[in-house]
């Protein structure tokens, strides 16, 4: 009896790139099912979009849609198939005599190796073991005096075929591909009985084990605490429990934020504390929140009717919501440590990809791991949790003498993983710092203040402060900024960029201490109708606007939209002058604003609009075109969109009217460079005509854009590139028009010749030099 193992698990993929892809599992129900599915999928990059599930308590069915989490990510759906059908109980018996399965432990092998050490080796290595399906258990990464690491990898194959000579070598290969011709030895092998997969961290002192396992943080802590942004929001999360809906079921429902792992963790919680889900439904993002109604049973059958009992389930759920993966940086004597820990199931399975994400964020930032280790831990109140230690080596970035490197990583740690992360208590400002930016504040104000009581010299008074808080910071201010001190400020991500701004540093006092930006933001009001006003605005208070909380709708109004008209008069200072001074601001308004709905939910509707086209013009000169997929996938819903298409169609129009508007030789250079991203684009024929038309006005000498020779050149290839279909008779039509201008001929001519001329050269260079390498060659 039973059905067909074909039919148990069924993977429809998308038709369309950005669709979801259906996953359905319909088989015999096990306690904790819902948990090993989501664990899988999450271990193959996928996120779950949304997901209905039912069970009789014998018999389960489930219905997931997934997408994977990056367009980068190749999702092996055969391999899916297998390890999901792995987890579900075999059919090949009748369901009511299914036996509880007794499952033996996996293989251990000790993969090692010795070669030279460069940035990002150890994520490169993480990510060809991730591709061949190798679950790393436990690792030590040691660096030797001559700059040469030694690792060793203790890895288990989730296909199970490692002990064959095929696989082995496939893996070997693979390897000494990564590592290059400096590897001297590459070794696989079973490991023996002197192998613990408990292994500890011995290096983890009992205050630092303190903060990083504690069970939950109380208002007051967190109040105290330099937490991450969202933690706002992540304190709003609701779970409920009611009993008045079903007879024999408890609902269990869940509002919170959105992020990556969240099914999985939800479901890890409920698999430990020994809860049965009868019918599940899994809904939707909405604004960056996410619901999910549950009706759930105790392991004996009953409802959940004790009052203590549902405190400590509810509890359980925020706190696994709330930060279900821990970072912390710490010193370990002169060294620096960066320490990420998350809970173990009572199965004794960890998180996946934890690893593969920490080493992709260090090698993102350039950052040499002079060690690292992945150990268990048992906490005080006896969880285990799974932990990973790096020793971090410094580079001419990121000095860990001061508290900014420091943020900067943990920040980073958390947008690679996917989740909102605490970051743990580092104390306040360093009174030298603080009094610093205090006196800064106070030359602010004064200037504001003059510029209030002078109409006469407004302008220029405004045009100076602007100027001034534009400037980079020199060394001995940095010196005062960036004490040394452990408690030492911190100016949030703008490290990252190639220069500090005294502005950078002020918006993130700002939003540290509101109180600060009080007075200056009531006078920047007062002027709000003068020029720089709104400049100013932008660069001092841009993330005050998203961190601090608003209640007032109209105020919110005002400030959203002077936020939006402040950062495109900077960004069209940057275009003017060919300078990327506000890349941060623009950095900030993409990254954390616009990806990350938590925060652009907070302004008005009209205002997302606004800014989402404000990015769109942008975007090519300030080098995120690898965002464009994201941005263009969040992209708000405009009212007359059944008018002018989709997000693509919003996008291309806005890029050219701002390519008409651009003046400056490099930085049209620079947008046409980038254009070509474009095709593929499913765009309306208005927006492609739209798109074809302002290409072709930069192909002519002359008026209307008067654009030089290499402009020309480049809007040709952009032209051609992207509208391959009558690209000779355009070239053909265009040369008549040049011949109805007789004063272009004399410099047409000049440049063809040359062009010949370069062209004849070059040919023969190369036959000469093609000659001599035949020459050298030895004859036998």
């Amino acid at each position: 009896m039973g059905i067909p193992s074909d039919d148990v698990v069924v993977i429809q993929k998308a038709k369309r790139p950005g669709e979801p892809c259906v996953i359905t599992v319909n088989c015999p129900d096990k306690t904790g099912l819902g948990c090993d599915i989501c664990r899988i999928i999450l271990d193959f990059g996928l996120y779950i979009k949304k997901a209905d599930f039912s069970t009789d308590g014998i018999w389960c069915y489930l219905v997931l849609w997934v997408v994977p989490n990056s367009s980068s990510t190749a999702v092996k759906w055969s391999n899916l198939e297998k390890q999901l059908l792995s987890v579900c109980p075999s059919c090949s018996v009748p369901y009511y005599f299914y036996p509880q399965p007794t499952c033996s432990a996996p293989a251990v092998y000790l993969l090692k190796f010795l070669c030279s050490d460069r940035y990002g080796l150890l994520h490169d290595v993480t990510e060809i073991l991730s591709d061949l399906e190798l679950a790393i258990q436990m690792v030590k990464v040691t660096t030797t005096p001559d700059d040469r690491v030694l690792d060793l990898f203790f890895i288990t194959d989730n296909m199970e075929l490692l002990h064959t000579k095929e696989r082995q070598d496939k893996t070997l290969k693979q390897l000494q591909a990564v590592l290059g011709e400096s590897c001297t030895s590459c070794e696989l092998q079973l490991v023996g009985p002197e192998y613990d997969p408990h292994h500890g961290i011995s290096s983890l002192s009992p205050v630092v084990a303190e903060e990083l396992f504690r069970c939950e943080l109380l208002d007051k802590e967190i109040r105290s605490q330099a937490l991450s942004p969202d933690m706002g929001k992540l304190k709003n999360a609701n779970v409920t429990i009611d009993n008045s809906l079903s007879p024999a079921h408890t609902l269990l429902q869940i509002h919170c934020v959105d992020h990556k792992g969240l099914f999985y963790d939800i479901m890890r919680t409920l698999k430990d504390s020994n809860i049965k889900i009868a019918y599940g439904r899994f809904s939707p993002a909405t604004k960056g929140y996410r619901d999910l109604d549950l009706f759930i049973q105790r392991k004996d059958g009953k409802k959940i009717q004790d009052p203590e009992e549902q405190s400590v389930l509810c509890l359980n759920l925020k706190v696994e919501m709330l930060h279900p993966l821990r970072v912390i940086i710490a010193n370990r004597g002169p060294d620096t440590e960066l320490l990420v820990a998350n809970p173990v199931e009572k199965s004794g399975k960890g998180r996946p990809l934890v690893f593969f994400d920490v080493t992709r964020a260090l090698k993102a930032l350039k950052i040499c791991i002079f060690s690292a280790e992945i150990g268990r831990r048992i906490s005080a109140v006896d969880r285990e949790w799974e932990v990973y230690s790096f020793l971090l080596e410094e580079n001419t970035k990121f000095q860990f003498s001061n508290m900014v490197a420091k943020n900067q990583i943990v920040d980073r740690e958390a947008k690679e993983v996917g989740i909102v992360i605490i970051r743990m208590p580092q104390g306040s400002f360093t009174p030298r710092s603080s009094a610093y930016l205090d006196a800064l504040t106070q030359e602010i104000e004064k200037k504001l203040q003059r510029a209030l009581a002078s109409p006469s010299l407004r302008r220029n008074l405004l045009q100076e402060l602007f100027t001034d808080i534009a400037l980079e910071i020199d060394e001995r201010a940095k010196d005062i900024i960036l004490s040394g001190e452990d408690d030492a400020i911190s100016p949030a991500e703008d490290c990252i960029y190639d220069q500090l701004c005294f502005h950078d540093v002020l918006a993130d006092y700002y939003v540290w201490v509101p109180e600060s930006g009080k007075r200056i933001l009531d006078l920047i009001v007062q002027l709000w109708s003068q020029s720089f006003a709104s400049h100013i605005f932008a660069l001092l208070f841009h993330k005050w606007l998203f961190e601090v909380q608003l209640d007032n709708s109209e105020v919110l109004l005002r400030f959203s939209s002077a936020l939006v008209q402040g950062a495109t008069n900077v960004f069209w200072i940057d275009i003017q002058s060919n300078m990327r001074r506000f890349e941060s601001l623009f950095i900030y308004l993409l990254e954390d604003v616009a990806l990350e709905s938590t925060r652009l939910n907070k302004i008005p509707v009209q205002v997302q609009r606004d800014l989402y086209l404000l990015l769109s013009r942008f975007i090519f000169f300030y080098n995120k075109v690898d965002k464009l997929e994201s941005f263009l996938r969040q992209f708000p819903v405009f009212p007359n969109a059944f008018l002018v298409g989709g997000p693509a169609d919003f996008f291309v129009i806005e890029l050219a009217d701002q390519l008409q508007k651009l003046k400056v030789e490099p930085v049209l250079l620079h947008y046409f460079s980038h254009i070509k991203v474009l095709q593929g684009m499913e765009l309306r024929m208005a927006t492609s005509t739209r798109l074809k038309t302002c290409l072709y006005s930069f192909t002519s000498p002359g008026g209307p854009m008067y654009p030089t020779r290499a402009v020309r050149h480049a809007a040709w290839d952009a032209l051609d590139f992207l509208f391959p279909v009558g690209r000779y008779p355009r070239h053909l039509i265009s040369l008549f028009f040049r011949l109805l201008y007789p004063w272009y001929w004399p410099s047409s001519c000049w440049n063809f010749v040359m062009d010949c001329i370069k062209a004849v050269l070059y040919s023969l260079l190369g036959l000469i030099y093609s000659s001599l390498e035949k020459l050298k060659r030895p004859k036998f």
